[in-house]
């Protein structure tokens, strides 16, 4: 049967009047209107409820929606010894800002980013929670670097980092840690660098782990790319249509998750084009084998869009596990 997950981040702020609306606590906070305590409340209110939409759309294994996070480097970044963090700076092509961490002395692990999120998320939550990090690779280069000057080095040691949040997570009970390396996409000479920065952090892992990969084609990076060592390798199809056709033209053992839904475009997938692709890929791979997810984190979308989505996934997977009965 197929599976359905989401990427990683979802809308912060509600469709709905009636909920709580985050953004004007963080204004208030700003205006140092209300406690940390009171905006630390807020943001729990917040994750409960981006739990519970998930869960009530039939996600099956779920994020707490990143509720926390500015973007993908900042929460690691504010916890490692190191690293300073600068101005905003453009992510990937989208438009969307995060603060750029910079490099000014040897990186050493100061706490972990991610296992207090995870606790949170997990007494909150009646369906499997995972838990994204941030890829060895990736956080290197969205890093300004004064410090190695060398991507090799700084991913190596960025890698060893990462591995001890692994390590932390899995130990907090996490058996499904995400890494996102999208830049992969986009350097893909440095595959094999990547390789040993992900292979640093799964070592001895016995947590189910995937690699994740959007917004760019996997074109230069197959067959390789299904040799990694993960569980799950996580493809974007809607930013690189030819994503799809090189899934199915490889062999491969792994699990994979496809990024079906077009998670920065507010138009809603026709089910019976979901059903057909569905069709299509459990020709050459084990249902079982398969998850189903967004091509990236919703928080590109408005949230009644986003949540729309999530509901149409779900609804064209059960269809499609129903008709193979």
């Amino acid at each position: 049967m197929l599976r359905t997950t989401v990427v990683g981040n979802y809308p912060k702020i509600s469709s709905d009047e009636k909920a709580l609306n985050l953004r004007s606590y963080l204004n208030r906070y700003d205006k140092k209107k209300i406690t940390e305590e009171e905006l630390d409340w807020a943001y729990n209110q917040t994750i409960k409820r981006v739990i519970s939409e998930q869960e009530e759309a039939g996600v099956d294994i779920i994020t707490d929606g990143q509720i926390r996070w500015d973007d993908l480097v900042t929460p690691f970044a504010k916890n490692i010894d190191g690293f300073e963090i600068e101005g905003l700076i453009r992510f990937f092509d989208n438009n969307v800002y995060y603060r750029r961490p910079i490099v000014k002395s040897k990186l050493t692990f100061k706490d972990y980013s991610t296992v207090s999120e995870f606790k949170f998320a997990t007494k909150h939550s009646k369906n499997k929670v995972k838990q994204v990090i941030v890829g060895p690779f990736t956080f290197a280069h969205l890093s300004k670097d004064e410090y190695y000057k060398d991507i090799e080095k700084l991913t190596l040691d960025l890698a060893e980092i990462l591995k001890k949040e692994a390590e932390g997570l899995q130990e907090a009970g996490c058996d499904f840690i995400q890494i996102d390396e999208p830049w992969l996409c986009f350097d893909p000479d440095r595959l094999d660098l990547i390789c040993e920065g992900v292979k640093i952090i799964t070592q001895d892992l016995k947590s189910k782990t995937a690699l994740y990969l959007y917004f760019g084609s996997i074109k230069r990076l197959v067959p390789k790319l299904f040799d990694f060592p993960v569980d799950v390798v996580g493809v974007d199809i809607i930013s690189k249509t030819e994503n799809l056709n090189l899934i199915l033209e490889n062999s491969f053992k792994k699990e994979i998750a496809l990024g079906c839904l077009d998670a920065r475009n507010t138009k809603l997938e026709p089910e019976d084009e979901l059903l057909d692709l569905f069709e299509k890929v459990t020709g050459k791979l084990s249902s079982d084998k398969i998850y189903v997810n967004p091509s990236c984190g919703l928080e590109f979308l408005p949230h009644g869009n986003a949540l729309m989505k999530l509901k149409r996934m779900v609804e064209a997977v059960k269809i499609f596990n129903r008709m193979g009965e």
